[in-house]
């Protein structure tokens, strides 16, 4: 409880319990006074008891000891109070006398105890013991001068001796409650409670009051009894506020101070004199006590002390030495090399690690300096960073150094200080091999800048340096150019043939740039030229005589190349990247429009080609709410038997009566973001459709749909999977999603998860279209695919290229012994068929079985099958 509740709660509870019992008696009538009073003083006194009862059995060790004390004297106080009462034959003396037998004894024990815990300052004791002893004879002289011999029938030996005792213990709570930190609201309580209750008796005692001032004395002491008992409420339990021991001292010392106080009344008698000297030898044997506690505290604390120190100076020296040898072994046997040098470079000390990498023996290590083997560009920052040392704080530096056999390496080098009593007496430096590192970290960057097949600046590093102009505020011509006839050049050399042109194209245009120009590779056959000049027919004639039209040699065989080319320039054609780009695409295919190997630079008018796409993007926005995508099936069938395996389910777009081929919307609902919508649409429809069949008596094997990128990294992909599969209980082993081979290579760990959860829903996955996408074939191994699909420009060329028919044959041995499914796409003739089926691929799609159709028709095409 806080300090200011307590303030707040004390006088209310001693007030409050007070002002009840003055109320019952001014306001009792005066025949019922008695009764009235008599009750009261029973109820709150028994309440008081049952709390301090409770307290006596839900506390342990001292705390028990006090409150059963507490309880005892509550018990006496209740039997006096009936003893008056009904004139019980029960002497008054005796219970009051017990009872503030028991409240002091469980008073000095709450003090003794309290010494423990921070000691007593003997010099205040002995000064409030010389003014307590002088007030109490001065309380004497003047019973004795102003009744005479008349005082002894309202002063005896024992409520004298209270007083004494009473005034002890204002010092020592006082005392107490400024110094010690815990247990502060419990003693408090206790000393308002029985410094209450003995005030109260003493004077009933020597004034001997009687009608109200006798009934005020007694609710003055049950307040007290019940600010007592209640004490328990505030003692703060989880402080070690008492201690548990020496329990049989305190009630020793107790019960010898309260045996003492009657044995000076009797043996002593009641003169002035007797009575000083009864109270000079009672605050002497209090003393007495109090230094023999100390001294027993103080000799405890000073063997503890002795044996803890000890035990800390054998536990340190022998932590000491094994640091000394964890430190030896850190440094004889750490992988790194660590040597320790002095202020100019000296070797002082080398591990075993630091004078392999050296090629030395560390015996002849020490003593040379270890700017002899740095490399002269890097000495000079090196001694200035062992200089700078000396300031105490570590540094790193990165240095090229030269090995005994002439081998170059590059160390990072992680100084750290030696410090002896408060000096820097030398370095120790730990060394770590970067050079491999190094090696990697300008591959990464050459990778992440410039185009892996030709060399040339990828689009990030393109990107980058055309902003950075724009910022710069610098004007520039880009170009942009397409290759004309690339696409035939790989249907009839193959694709190995088109990487080959592409890196020796790459080359030329290296070789053909000037030191203000640059160029990079967009993908495919799409190339950037950026020139810082405005000259662009010295520009074209150049790339066109150097690049484009002298033939490449590849393969045995004179490959002509030309390209379309559209030009822009900043900032007449446009404010950003973006605009750039796109006008420059614009005037590129104006170019192809025109023919081939042309050139057209970016006029405004150019912009109206590109109102249908705008209409088709238009479009896109209310071709759900319209009705105006359908969803068409082709089936896939078992190539001997002709029978229907499964089917893919496919996206059709009727609007105001005319199909717009997948082909030129499916891009631009990819870029436009409606491909989520589109693809949502797509999986509902499929496990409603899937749903009808099994429902419907439909028993069709597999259901096929494409999942887009956007769909797979779908946060809620999976929650709105679920969702359906509770809506449509269909068998999650017949649905099949198709994943493009590019998503499928890249983000490997994005990918594994998300496949991870769509197999733990049980269904199946595909990679469409494989082999056209260029990448590694690591993830069939690591993803757990169920099938794959020959793309159908593979199955377009088995006829007339026989490097298809091999690399077919291949990805079919392949799935085989990965134990995956296969299905061929684009089928439209027998030897396309025959061929398939005789490298292993039974499971065919394509216009030789049926085209895609609307689904009622797919139906009446699956049930005349079956019959």
């Amino acid at each position: 409880m806080s300090s200011h509740s307590l303030r707040q709660s004390v006088p209310a509870l001693l007030v409050g319990t007070f002002f009840l019992g003055l109320l019952l008696i001014v306001f009792s009538p005066y025949a019922l006074r008695e009764t009235s009073l008599f009750v009261y003083l029973i109820v709150v006194t028994c309440i008081a008891t049952l709390f301090s009862g409770y307290a006596a059995v839900t506390h342990r060790g001292m705390r028990r000891y006090i409150h059963t004390l507490i309880t005892a004297g509550n018990v006496c106080f209740i039997t006096y109070v009936t003893a008056l009462r009904y004139e019980v034959p029960v002497s008054s003396d005796l219970m009051l006398f017990s009872q503030n037998f028991f409240y002091l004894i469980m008073a000095l024990i709450v003090i003794t105890q309290s010494i423990e815990i921070r000691t007593l300052k003997l010099r205040t004791f002995d000064v409030f013991a010389l003014f307590s002893f002088l007030f109490v004879g001065a309380l004497h002289l003047y019973f004795y001068v102003s009744q005479g011999d008349v005082y002894r029938d309202y002063l005896n030996g024992f409520e004298e001796q209270m007083v004494l005792v009473s005034l002890y213990m204002v010092l020592a709570f006082l005392y107490l409650n400024r110094i010690v930190t815990s247990g502060q609201s419990f003693r408090i309580l206790l000393l308002i409670g029985i410094l209450g209750f003995t005030v109260a008796s003493i004077v009933n005692q020597v004034v001997a009051f009687g009608g109200i001032g006798h009934d005020l004395v007694h609710v003055l002491q049950v307040s007290s009894i019940f600010l007592i008992s209640l004490s328990f409420l505030f003692d703060e339990t989880d402080e070690d506020v008492l201690i548990h021991d020496s329990v049989f001292d305190y009630i020793i010392y107790s019960t010898v101070v309260m045996l003492f106080m009657l044995a000076s009344d009797r043996l002593l008698g009641t003169s002035v004199l007797d009575s000083m000297i009864a109270n000079a030898v009672l605050l002497l044997l209090i003393r007495q006590f109090v230094v023999a506690k100390q001294n027993a505290l103080i000799s405890h604390r000073l063997h503890t002390v002795n044996t803890d120190l000890e035990t800390a100076v054998t536990t340190k020296a022998h932590e000491l030495e094994i640091r000394e040898q964890q430190y030896r072994s850190l440094f004889a046997y750490h992988a790194e090399p660590i040597f320790l040098f002095d202020l100019d470079g000296e070797v002082l000390s080398v591990n075993e690690a630091g004078s392999s990498v050296l090629g030395h023996t560390a015996e002849t290590l020490i003593g040379t300096n270890i700017l002899d083997v740095i490399e002269p560009k890097d000495r000079g920052a090196y001694a200035t960073a062992l200089h700078d040392l000396t300031s105490g704080r570590p540094e790193t530096l990165e240095v090229n150094i030269v090995t005994d056999d002439g081998t170059k390496r590059v160390w990072q080098l992680m100084n750290i200080p030696m410090i002896i009593n408060g000096d820097v007496e030398g370095i120790y430096a730990i060394v770590k091999d970067i050079t491999q590192m190094i090696v990697q970290q300008e591959q990464i960057l050459y990778q992440a800048n410039h185009d892996s097949l030709t060399g040339l600046h990828n689009r990030y590093a393109l990107q980058e340096q055309i902003e950075q102009l724009i910022e710069d505020g610098r004007p520039f011509t880009l170009m942009f150019s397409d290759l004309d006839g690339f696409k035939e050049i790989n249907d009839q050399f193959g694709h190995h043939m088109g990487d080959q042109l592409l890196q020796h194209i790459g080359k030329r245009l290296r070789l053909a740039l000037l030191p203000n120009e640059y160029a990079g590779r967009l993908g495919g056959d799409e190339f950037i030229v950026v020139a810082e000049h405005d000259d662009n027919e010295m520009l074209i004639e150049r790339l066109r005589r150097l690049v484009y039209s002298p033939p490449y040699y590849l393969g045995g065989t004179l490959v002509e190349i030309h390209a379309s080319i559209g030009i822009v320039r900043y900032p007449e054609h446009g404010a950003t990247l973006k605009h750039l780009l796109s006008n420059a695409d614009l005037a590129m295919y104006k170019a192809k429009e025109k023919g081939r190997d042309e050139t057209v630079l970016f006029a405004p008018e150019l912009r109206e080609d590109k109102e249908e796409r705008k209409l088709l993007m238009e479009g896109l926005d209310t071709a759900l709410e319209k009705g105006e995508i359908s969803l068409y099936l082709q089936p896939q069938v078992d190539a001997a038997s002709k029978r229907i395996i499964g089917a893919e389910a496919l996206m059709r777009w009727q609007r105001d009566g005319v199909f717009i081929p997948p082909s030129e919307f499916i891009p631009i609902a990819e870029e436009t973001g409606h491909i989520q919508d589109l693809g949502r649409w797509m999986i509902h429809e499929t496990f409603q459709l899937m749903y009808a069949f099994e429902q419907g008596d439909i028993d069709l094997p597999k259901l096929s749909v494409n999942l887009s990128v956007r769909q797979l990294f779908d946060e809620h992909l999976i929650d709105y999977l679920t969702t359906l599969f509770n809506r449509f209980p269909i068998e999650p082993g017949r649905l099949n999603f198709e994943l493009t081979e590019t998503v499928a290579a890249h983000h490997s760990e994005r990918v594994l998860n998300r496949i991870l959860e769509l197999k733990a829903l049980g269904i199946k996955l595909s990679i469409d279209d494989f082999g056209t996408g260029y990448s590694s074939l690591a993830y069939l191994v690591r993803y757990p695919i169920d099938e794959l699909k020959i793309p159908r420009e593979f199955t377009m060329q088995l006829e007339e290229n026989r490097e298809y028919q091999t690399v077919t044959a291949t990805i079919v041995a392949m799935a085989r012994q990965l134990g995956m499914a296969l299905v061929a796409e684009g089928v439209e003739t027998e030897y396309q068929e025959t061929f398939l089926r005789r490298i292993g691929c039974d499971s065919m799609q394509g216009y030789r079985y049926a085209k895609p159709m609307p689904l009622d028709e797919f139906v009446i095409f699956y049930m005349k099958q079956r019959q």
